[in-house]
């Protein structure tokens, strides 16, 4: 369940005063997560009830000594669906939810694309336990994870976004 596209240069999440940047044209939605930006993952549709991101490619720099995805990169990619789907719920009290707890397990080396699935496990007033799996190109799980997020009420701003 993947949020609308922003029309206007920035659009305002309606009571929760956090803004949704859009690409230096005004035309697509930009991450707000720089570090997600910054090794090359997006959102991508997902089924409802669930948040999907996705990492086409996996660049050197991002590799362990295997070579396969570092343990940083799986566990960003896991944290960040589970976070995402908490702030998706239709009546969560905030698009954002960060990190109070993490469990992440790996089964095998991450290589190639991947595909990162979280969804909402149970949802409080303030916070949300979640769960997440990733999964490599040939459908195959190569690591799970859940955790606590706490939904952040304060208004969020974003100031160096590209």
């Amino acid at each position: 369940m993947s949020r609308p596209a922003v029309p206007a240069a920035q659009g305002t999440a309606a009571g929760q005063g956090q803004v949704t940047p859009v690409s230096a044209d005004g035309a697509a939605p930009v991450d707000r997560s720089a570090f997600m930006r910054l090794i090359g993952a997006a959102q991508v549709p997902a089924p409802q009830g669930k948040v999907h991101v996705r990492l086409p490619h996996l660049r050197a720099e991002l590799l362990n000594q295997l070579p396969a995805a570092h343990g940083g990169v799986v566990m960003a990619l896991l944290d960040s669906v589970m976070s995402r789907a908490a702030g998706e719920l239709p009546d969560a009290p905030s698009q954002t939810a960060v990190t109070v707890e993490m469990s992440s397990r790996f089964h095998r080396p991450a290589r190639g694309a991947l595909l990162a699935e979280g969804w909402v496990v149970h949802a409080s007033r303030s916070l949300c336990s979640c769960a997440a799996q990733l999964i490599d190109e040939q459908g195959q799980v190569v690591a799970t994870a859940s955790g606590t997020f706490k939904y952040w009420l304060a208004p969020v701003t974003w100031s160096s976004i590209e």
